[in-house]
């Protein structure tokens, strides 16, 4: 195994219609000259620019939405040994780049996650007390900014984040399930690492299980999972919202369950057209 310090470490960043780099003084909590890492910022808009005079933190402008599409170029233009996705909402915790640096260490794992506390320093989930690899039905509530890899491994399994899915795409959900399940489709490891390294707000885009967004897209990843086991998954998701007392009565129900089957569809036969008669999708 190889020694990596934080200078092996790369940090990258989607964010959209930045005109200058102080937001990043949010995220390290330094003035932007004392920012001690490796970033590259992708910055999505059709009109405004960014540009750096920094030589450690490099900018892709790109005048094309979609998160998936943000992280991918991401991933194209990184340099550095190990790579963290972060949020241009996220704070990173004192100390965050030496663990993952030193966690990519100890670890032959091509992808380390680790934990997210809340503006107030609680977990945002309960959390597995000790290292453990993780299984396909773990890998379902990993956030974006606990994701950190080992760059090498990811380009030779050709590994990148599926454009359909994601803020800003087709789906606008489970673009982080997808990632790590090709992944593990792939015999590449994943590992969890119980050390915290970023605070984030507890709630996220895929908090709204009820939101026709969030099923439809659900709806998607159970027909690229397997078309015959996805009216399994569309009747399971129906129980979880009625059991959940997201939906209160039939005809919401049945409704809520049309939108999931529809993203079955389009998601197999490559289409937008239930979408187009769903502005909320």
């Amino acid at each position: 195994m190889r020694n990596y310090t934080t200078d092996d470490l790369e940090i990258l960043i989607a964010t959209m219609d930045r005109e200058d780099l102080l937001f990043l003084e949010a995220i390290f909590l330094k003035p932007l000259h004392e920012i001690p890492a490796h970033i590259v910022v992708v910055n999505q808009g059709k009109t405004k620019r960014l540009a750096s005079d920094i030589s450690t933190i490099r900018v892709i402008n790109d005048p094309n939405y979609g998160l998936s599409r943000s992280r991918n170029l991401g991933l194209q233009h990184s340099q550095k040994d190990l790579l963290w996705i972060l949020d241009d909402d996220c704070v990173i915790m004192p100390g965050s780049l030496q663990k993952i640096a030193e966690a990519h260490s100890l670890s032959d794992a091509a992808i380390l996650t680790f934990q997210t506390v809340d503006p107030n320093g609680e977990l945002v989930r309960n959390y597995e007390k000790v290292e453990s690899s993780l299984s396909r039905k773990r890998i379902e509530k990993v956030l974006s900014p606990e994701i950190t890899l080992k760059r090498s491994s990811i380009l030779e399994n050709g590994l990148s984040y599926n454009p359909r899915f994601g803020l800003g795409a087709q789906f606008q959900d489970s673009e982080n399930h997808i990632f790590l399940m090709d992944a593990l489709d792939k015999n590449v490891q994943i590992q969890f690492i119980p050390n915290t390294i970023v605070s984030h707000e507890r709630s996220t885009s895929s908090d709204d299980a009820d939101s026709n967004r969030v099923i439809y897209a659900r709806g998607a990843l159970a027909g690229r999972r397997n078309y015959y086991t996805a009216g399994w998954f569309q009747l399971k998701y129906a129980l979880f919202l009625w059991r959940k007392g997201y939906v209160r009565n039939l005809k919401e129900l049945i409704g809520k369950t049309r939108v999931f089957g529809h993203g079955v569809e389009d998601y197999l036969w490559g289409f937008e057209s239930h979408r187009n008669h769903h502005l909320d999708l």
